[in-house]
């Protein structure tokens, strides 16, 4: 199984109290941003073939 660095934040806005948790996993094969942008540039793509349709 694979190992897990969990991290948790706590962030006050305002009046209101913010948890955040993180999880990064030992067997990732791209970084959060990595895979941000491929989501990104997938979804404009799809979005073109759709128009030119």
């Amino acid at each position: 199984m694979a190992e897990k660095t969990i991290c948790v934040t706590e962030k006050v806005i305002g009046d209101t109290l913010y948890i955040i948790e993180s999880a990064v996993s030992s067997t990732a094969k791209e970084t959060a941003y990595d895979k941000l942008k491929r989501m990104i540039l997938n979804g404009t793509a799809k979005l073109e073939l759709n128009k030119a349709s």
